[in-house]
């Protein structure tokens, strides 16, 4: 799978998930932090303003007490007490004190207990006291924020909220009441009088907190509701999105992407081997002739039969998908080799059994999953690979990837790597193969070939990447390096006053869609103001099955510029004689085949001195290539063949011993 695309499949997958979960965080946190707010707002509001009042309430009883009171005169006091506690409610009880917290005169039930004296509950002068029954408090100074602690009063009307209340709904209710006990001081310093003020919280303070908290939590609700909704239905799009782009438009089952996603996840389920994997590639040859035979509605109701009969034959923790045109991938559980091998021929069978009337030809690839952290999609290309070396009139259609595939395809993985670095460093050198006149043996030309010395693999021969150069169209820019630098050489020579001779350059077949190539080569020769017959073009044989027309234009352009062209390996193909009546050509050379094996029959001396004499008629030079005996030259001396190229006169060499050998 490209980058981009898995880009695009994350951004699907992460779209707009997080902001709904963001809101559904920031709603409650919001509530939360509201919330805190309002029970603070009414704390103070509240509880501060029943504190206040208590403590004025107080402070009014403590005046009437000072001016009237007598401490050796008890029944007044009790008057005076009497009097209070019936003109104020709230006041319950009320005691009197020395310096000493000794309690010198009490009126009511209850006295305040000096020992639970929790200073660190206050500041400064301020303190609480704690009364006998445990939930009173005694205040001991007017300064209200600095002594009252929020949280213990917000406590206690908490553990009283269940409290029974009175007839009258909104005035008499008590949610609560609050006991704190005042302590103040008389202008006599030796005494302080202790009230009790029973502060009671009623629903009617608090009611406009619930309906705050109500209606918050309803919106809170609303909010959370509307993110889980649209979270839900995202999760549902996505959902459909990845169901879309996982499956297959043409069998309607699973698509390659798919096949890598779940099979990458059964594969590292399986890190302890429990079960013996491969991947299998699958594919119907010639499913394009087909489409031309039937159509291509047709072709895509084989393929949808095809994956049906697939899924047929599936196991548990097994997949499926069609991969392109005519393959299909299976990630597949086996026991044996021989077991997989014929589950996969009754898997073809199967699908045989589609169309039945129609003639099919399938191959298969295998490849054992040996590491399952490998990524599937590489382990199906590889099973890809071992289809492709099948040849075409092979009988064994099913092929096991091997570490010959793997090696070969680590080889074109290196050549890749490198070729673009070698043709800028000129790790590509030129090598000449001297032609020789045959009947009278001197140089007569030469043919370029092309040697790689890689920096690490040494020398490399044509064999091991002209090949790859051919299938991934790099063959074009090395067939220009060769040309550019047998121009540069032969202007060199040129210039040194050296009697040169005709320098042949092979034309890769792939340049033929350009067509514009005649000027293209014209261009690079003329670079160098090379005379242009100097410079001999060979074409393979295989070149003739292209687009002929492209290639008779080239070739007379060619020729027009004043360029020998020449048709190499001929008599390698079964359109020889084609080539010779329909193309222009100035020089045919015989395949090295002709001269190769031993021909005692002499049938092949026949064919070639047939061929010489037909060239020559048709006003072609022949050049033979691969010889490499003493009898091999004297025959074609008396064919009368042009020249002769091969090891029994030399072999290809460096410019620097070419110099030697042509010069010296």
């Amino acid at each position: 799978m490209s980058k981009q695309k898995e880009r695009k499949l994350k951004r699907i997958r992460k779209q707009r998930v997080w902001t709904k979960v963001l809101g559904i965080v920031m709603t409650i946190a919001v509530f939360f932090v509201l919330a805190v707010v309002i029970l603070l707002i009414f704390a103070i509001s509240v509880v501060f303003n029943k504190v206040q009042q208590g403590y004025n309430d107080s402070s009014e009883a403590v005046q009437i007490i000072e001016e009237e009171w007598d401490i050796e005169n008890q029944d007044s006091l009790n008057k005076i007490c009497e009097n209070i506690l019936k003109n104020d409610s709230s006041i319950k009880d009320i005691c009197i004190v020395d310096s000493d917290d000794k309690i010198v005169y009490q009126y009511g039930e209850e006295t305040p207990n000096f020992e639970w004296n929790i200073e660190a509950l206050g500041n400064g002068n301020t303190k609480f006291i704690m009364t006998d029954d445990e939930e009173s408090f005694i205040y001991t100074d007017n300064n209200l924020e600095a002594g009252l602690r929020i949280e213990e009063v917000l406590r206690k009307i908490a553990s009283n909220n269940n409290e029974e209340s009175d007839n009258n709904f909104l005035e008499s209710k008590k949610l609560t009441m609050i006991n704190f006990w005042y302590e103040i001081p008389l202008s006599d310093e030796n005494y302080s009088v202790c009230i009790k003020n029973e502060l009671p919280v009623r629903q009617m303070e608090i009611i406009f907190v619930e309906v705050v908290m109500e209606i918050m939590l309803l919106f809170a609700m609303i909010l959370i509701i509307y993110y889980l909704s649209s979270l839900l239905g995202l999760v549902l799009e996505r959902r459909k999105h990845v169901i879309m782009m996982t499956t297959d438009i043409v069998t309607g089952g699973n698509n390659l992407q798919y096949f890598v996603k779940e099979g990458n996840k059964l594969l590292k389920k399986n890190k302890r081997g429990k079960y013996n994997y491969a991947v299998v590639a699958i594919r119907m040859e010639k499913y394009r002739n087909f489409c031309s035979c039937y159509g291509v509605k047709e072709g895509e109701e084989l393929l949808e039969g095809f994956s049906l009969a697939l899924k047929e034959n599936l196991y548990k923790k097994e997949i499926l998908a069609h991969a392109e045109k005519a393959d299909f991938a299976l990630l597949l559980v086996y026991e044996t080799e021989e077991e997989l091998v014929a589950r996969i021929k009754k898997m073809i069978s199967k699908m045989d059994s589609v169309k039945a009337g129609q003639k099919k030809y399938f191959s298969a690839g295998i490849y054992k999953v040996q590491n399952s952290c490998d990524g599937i999609d590489s382990m199906y290309n590889y099973a890809g690979v071992a289809i492709n070396v099948i040849n075409e009139d092979s009988e064994e259609r099913i092929v096991w990837f091997n570490d010959e595939m793997q090696s070969e395809q680590l080889w074109i993985r290196k050549v890749e790597n490198d070729m673009e670095k070698a043709l800028i460093n000129k790790e590509f050198q030129v090598y000449l193969q001297p032609k020789y006149s045959t009947k009278a043996e001197v140089l007569s030309g030469a043919e370029a070939l092309v040697r790689w010395i890689h920096p690490i693999e040494g020398f490399v021969p044509p064999y091991r990447f002209i090949p790859i150069f051919e299938s991934n169209g790099f063959v074009m820019q090395l067939d220009d390096y060769m040309l550019t630098e047998v121009a540069r050489q032969q202007a060199k020579w040129i210039a040194e006053g050296k009697k040169t001779v005709p320098i042949s350059v092979n034309i890769s077949r792939v340049h033929f869609i350009k067509e514009d190539l005649a000027e293209h080569i014209c261009q690079i020769v003329d670079e160098f103001n090379v005379p242009h017959d100097l410079i001999e073009l060979e074409l393979t044989e295989s070149a003739f099955f292209d687009d002929k027309g492209v290639l008779l234009n080239t070739i007379n352009k060619l020729k027009s510029y004043g360029f020998a062209i020449s048709m190499d390996d001929f008599g390698s193909g079964y359109s020889s004689l084609n080539s010779l009546r329909e193309l222009p050509l100035d020089v045919v050379k015989l395949d090295a085949g002709f001269f190769r094996d031993s021909d005692e029959s002499g049938r092949g001396k026949l064919i070639v001195g047939d061929t010489i004499s037909l060239a020559k008629k048709l006003d072609m030079k022949i050049v033979a290539e691969g010889i490499e005996t003493r009898d091999q030259v004297d025959f074609l001396a008396t064919m009368d063949c042009d020249l002769i190229q091969g090891y029994y006169f030399a072999k290809p060499m460096p410019i620097s011993e070419f110099e030697e050998k042509a010069f010296g």
